[in-house]
């Protein structure tokens, strides 16, 4: 090898790394003495499989602000990538701050008791579209060498493959995967702290457009902003693209005191054949979202979403927690949002925190078709709860199991329209 391969926690790693992953084949790390350092991004070609040992840790050096780990051709795509083991620490609180809490493009740091920001760093890498001084604008183009705190950006893979990996301590989005296809992401953990400069925005695997065909298994650990995103849109700044996103199982989610388990986000791109069962946890923002998000565009779009086995309940966020959102009901549709089948089998709560609705239909979302089995509510709170709350629209609500209940509880809380109740 041309360069050297320390893994001592001191000297950088990076030539060496990538000089191995520019051979392609397999790519087996060695056991290093304590770590191995990082100040760039690794770049993993097509055809190329990446071993590291289960606990062997990659750390991002101070003020690298980059991701650990791309592929190498997002324009033209790669094909068939394997990553299995390994510690991947994005070390935050040497990197830049989080660059969705910084200052708005007309320096408003807001600080009010919705949401806070903080002034722009001096030191803060200049955008590559704006320069300096940063303009953190969300309708700045997408670029890929903007900083945006994530630990690994995949664009345009057919066929990827991760497993047996640690996540830790993103400044944003541990992964961020656009037009992927093809996919497998399983045996992942999450481990954060609270983030530089509060826990916000850091999700786990956060998914954009035209990713489709996917299965994801076995998630373990809090993610302080979505734990899966499945944005069919996302602001322009970040988002490598656009469309749909599709035909994807999720099959275990293990999570305490997380943001959310799984948000779906449409503005007219479908979101569509989702099945997401085993989901085991408490959540403060929501568990499972339909959400709009954006303003001025079209509605969303979802259908044939099937959620099975939801062991699941409310948690209180963090007063670190720098955005002061609403609390939403555990399975959340927001409103401008259209589904078509939505199938909820299998939803068991024990509340001891918050009376919000366990699912919330908000006023000016739509469902075509809502059927729901095997649901149980245990309720310690004085207050009543909810299971069904709408203010929307239900063509046709199908229950076929009754509602299992313990204390204050009120079945279905019907201030919309539910046009065809079939029991």
């Amino acid at each position: 090898m041309k360069y050297a391969l320390y893994g001592d926690g001191v000297n950088d790693d990076t030539a060496a790394i990538q000089e191995m992953l520019d051979k392609g084949g397999l790519v087996a790390l060695p056991e290093p003495e304590k770590f191995y350092l990082i100040s760039a991004t690794l770049k993993i070609h097509s055809d190329t499989e990446l071993v590291l040992g289960r606990f062997t840790e990659v750390r991002l050096a101070a003020k690298s602000n980059a991701p650990m780990l791309t592929n190498s051709d997002h324009v033209n795509g790669n094909k068939n990538i394997l990553i299995n083991g390994g510690i991947w620490n994005g070390n935050n609180i040497e990197q830049a701050p989080n660059p969705q809490m910084l200052a708005d493009e007309f320096g408003n740091a807001g600080n009010s008791d919705a949401y806070k920001r903080m002034p722009v760093p001096a030191d803060y890498p200049a955008d590559p579209v704006v320069g300096k001084p940063l303009s953190w604008n969300p309708d700045l183009p997408y670029h890929p060498d903007r900083y945006y705190g994530v630990i690994w950006r995949f664009v345009n893979i057919d066929r990827l493959e991760v497993e047996n990996i640690t996540l830790k301590d993103p400044v944003a989005y541990a992964v961020q995967s656009g037009n992927v296809r093809n996919f497998t992401f399983r045996h992942i953990t999450f481990d954060y702290n609270l983030g530089n400069p509060s826990p916000d925005n850091m999700d786990g695997l956060h998914f954009d457009g035209h990713c489709r065909n996917g299965y994801i298994n076995d998630l373990k650990g809090a993610c302080y902003d979505d734990l899966l995103a499945f944005n069919a849109e996302d602001i322009p700044l970040d988002s490598p693209g656009f469309g749909p996103i599709e035909n994807i199982l999720v099959d275990g989610i293990f999570a305490d005191r997380c943001h959310s388990a799984v948000r779906m986000l449409s503005c007219g791109s479908a979101v569509r054949n989702i099945t997401i069962r085993n989901v085991y946890g408490s959540f403060y923002r929501y568990a499972i979202g339909f959400t709009h998000f954006l303003q001025n565009m079209p509605r969303g779009v979802f259908d044939n979403i099937v959620l099975e086995n939801l062991f699941i309940s409310k948690a209180l966020p963090f007063e670190e927690d720098w955005n002061r959102c609403p609390d939403w009901g555990l399975v959340w549709i927001q409103n401008e949002g259209d589904v078509g089948s939505l199938k909820i089998s299998g939803f068991h709560r024990i509340e001891d925190t918050t009376p919000t609705a366990s699912v919330e239909v908000e006023r000016g979302a739509s469902i075509s078709q809502l059927t729901i089995d095997d649901v149980s509510l245990e309720n310690h709170l004085e207050q009543e709860l909810a299971f069904l709350d709408n203010s929307g629209t239900i063509d046709t609500l199908v229950f076929n199991k009754v509602c299992r209940t313990q204390g204050q509880v009120n079945v279905i809380s019907n201030h919309g329209q539910i046009i065809n109740p079939v029991k």
